[in-house]
Order: structure tokens, then C-alpha cells, then sequence
């Protein structure tokens, strides 16, 4: 876990929110995002089929020009909408959409994602969020990117967003923890990933300390917890958790280099189609319900049962740059990861890097 200082208020004002709220537009009549939204649903309804402008257009009581400007936001964020002259639109039968009406239609029975904010794009989701917490948004806001341009890992490290491609979302948890038990919230949201994509894909997903979803032996997922510390209380007053997973096309939208490294749900489960919305909402669910057993550490059974480390042989990077071979042994009631080194010395990480260079 990262943590973070404390937030100040009134953010939007000194004009550090640049996105749009879909939920907050003013006005009668439809607003330009409410086009948007409403194209493409009558899109996808079509199943395939092409729609002429001017039916869409009369069907949404607004002008031609109006669709024709939703088409080309939505082509921008990588939906797959083809024209044809005199024949009209047509989206891509199989298009995986993300929509607010979408995600709310899968977010049921949970507290989490109320409000929710759907974003074509934006910097950092957990970004995003933070400034929110400066308006004091409320625990359970979930914000949902089809794109970020400025994703962020642990310690600072960039996390590669391409539009349609991915998943990437963040969740504001507003619920009073001690120092000792924050660094759990991102082994209890890693379990809380794994169980919800074993469900809808049917896989077996292991979690690689401290903050990775692996999936055949490479990364699919990676999930930035950070928090604001109260210094009254010395408790953890807020966190922002931001999950950011590979669905498709890792070959075709990530750098050569991370090919070897990376993978994605779809093309690493055959016949495998993940409609984005309904993950989202199945991993805000299962994150819900894990968060009830944080402090009892109800999860850290699966934790353990699911880590890549443990009985590997791998090598330490440590925050002062130093290298060493380690046995990875268990993982630590806290979540620590438990190594012996070639010494038989025996010690629990709480920070560092590990990268495995022997299966045993």
C-alpha cells in the first residue's frame, strides 16, 4: 500500500478535474454524452444490422450532425462501429461496451459503485479518485476508464491503458483501519479479482506478491492500493484501490517488450469473451463481500492457497537496490512474504520486489 498525504478540498475549482460527471449533466433534452450512450445502446440492439443516421436521429429526437459526432467519439474509443454509404452504422455484434447503464445493470444487491463514474478517459483512475476525495466523494465511488493515458503502478511505475482493451477501474473505501491492517486491503482485493474472473472464465487465477494476477505464468492484472493516513488517529482514514486488467489484444496494443511478460484473459482462455461490464461488477461484488472478513483475515487462506511464490526459488530486489537469491517459503499472517536465503536466514518482507527465476 501506498499512502498518500491528505487531501485538500475543493479541487474542481483550481481545475484539476477535467473530466465530464455523466451522472451530473444539466439541462433538458438529451446531453451530448446522452447520445452517445444512446447510439451505441441502439447499435447493439440492431445486433449487427446497419441503422441510417436519419433513423437514428429521429428515434433520438436530435439532428444528424449530433449522431454523426457520437459515432466519431465512439469509433475514437475503440468501438467498432463501420458505415456504409446509404446503408448507415453498424456496431460490431460482439462489441464489448462499457456504459454506466451497463455496469448498474450487473451492480446489484452491493453498496459499492454508488456513485459511479464512466469515463472514456482519463489520467489514472485512482487519480481520479483522489481528486473526488478532495470534493468529499463518498465510500463505495467507483470510477471506470475505457482509457487512462497516465496509468500508474507500484512505486511509480507506468501501467500501459489502451482503449478497449482493457479493464480499468478504482474504488474509494471510506472505512477506519489500523496501520496494521491496511496492507491486507490489497491481498483481500487480489482474492476478491481472482475468485470473480475464476467465475466468469473459468480459470484458476494465482496472485503474485504483492499486487499481480497471474494467469499461465504471466501478468494479467495488476492492483495500486493507496491510502490517507489520519494523524489524529493514526488510522487509515481513506484508500483508493485501482485494478487495471488485460482483456484482449496484448499482442497488438502493448510495447514488444512486454509481450514475454504479459498476457490476457482472452487470449489465454480459448472461446473466452469477457463483456467488461459485467466483470467490473462481478469484482466489485466478491470485493464487497471480502471486505466483510478483512480484519479476521478471513481470505488469507485462498491468499496463501493461490500465491506463485511460495515453494519457488526467486531473486530480491530490495528498496536500497540490493539483489539476492531467496526461497520463497509462505506468505505471513500479515501478508508478508516469508524468505530464507542461501544462509538459512529466514525473514518477512513487507516491501521490495520478487521476480521468480526457478520453478521448482
Amino acid at each position: 500500500m501506498e499512502f498518500l498525504g491528505k487531501a485538500l478540498p475543493n479541487c474542481q475549482k483550481h481545475g484539476m478535474i477535467k473530466e465530464s460527471k455523466p451522472e451530473e449533466e444539466e439541462g433538458g433534452g438529451i446531453q451530448p454524452m446522452g447520445v452517445k450512450e444512446s447510439v451505441a445502446a441502439l447499435l447493439q440492439e440492431a445486433s449487427g444490422r446497419y441503422i441510417s443516421g436519419q433513423t437514428l436521429a429521429k428515434k433520438l429526437q436530435v439532428s444528424r450532425n449530433a449522431v454523426w459526432k457520437a459515432i466519431q467519439a465512439l469509433q475514437e474509443e475503440g468501438v467498432p462501429i463501420t458505415s456504409r454509404q446509404k446503408s448507415g452504422y453498424r456496431m460490431d455484434a460482439e462489441a464489448d461496451l462499457l456504459t454506466k447503464s451497463q455496469i448498474k445493470a450487473f451492480l446489484r444487491g452491493v453498496s459499492l459503485g454508488n456513485p459511479l463514474y464512466v469515463l472514456p478517459e482519463t489520467d489514472s483512475t485512482n487519480s481520479y479518485c483522489r481528486r473526488l476525495l478532495r470534493e468529499n466523494a463518498p465510500h463505495g465511488t467507483l470510477v471506470v476508464a475505457n482509457c487512462q493515458t497516465a496509468g500508474r503502478g507500484r512505486q511509480g511505475r507506468s501501467f500501459c491503458s489502451p482503449a478497449g482493451s482493457g479493464l480499468y477501474f478504482s474504488v474509494i473505501i471510506s472505512q477506519k483501519l489500523s496501520l496494521q491492517e491496511a496492507p491486507l486491503l490489497t491481498a483481500c482485493t487480489a482474492v476478491a479479482a481472482c475468485r470473480a474472473i475464476d467465475r466468469l472464465c473459468g480459470t484458476q487465477m494465482q496472485i503474485k506478491w504483492v499486487n499481480d494476477l497471474f494467469l499461465n505464468g504471466k501478468k494479467c492484472c495488476g492492483i495500486l492500493t493507496e491510502g490517507e493516513v489520519s494523524l489524529e488517529s493514526g488510522c487509515l482514514e481513506h484508500a483508493v484501490i485501482g485494478i487495471g486488467i488485460n482483456i484482449r489484444n496484448t499482442a497488438s496494443s502493448l510495447p514488444e517488450e512486454l509481450h514475454d511478460k504479459v498476457t490476457s484473459l482472452e487470449e489465454s482462455v480459448p472461446g473466452c469473451h469477457i463483456c467488461r461490464a459485467e466483470l467490473t461488477a462481478a469484482i466489485v461484488t466478491e470485493l464487497e463481500q471480502a471486505l466483510e472478513g478483512l480484519s479476521d483475515r478471513r481470505f488469507l487462506p485462498e491468499y496463501r492457497s493461490r500465491s506463485y511464490l511460495t515453494g519457488k526459488t526467486a531473486e530480491l530486489l530490495l528498496d536500497d537496490g540490493t539483489r539476492k537469491k531467496v526461497a520463497v517459503v509462505e506468505i505471513a499472517d500479515d501478508c508478508g512474504l516469508v524468505v530464507r536465503d542461501s544462509f538459512g536466514n529466514v525473514e518477512t518482507l513487507h516491501s521490495g520486489e520478487v521476480h521468480v527465476t526457478q520453478i521448482e
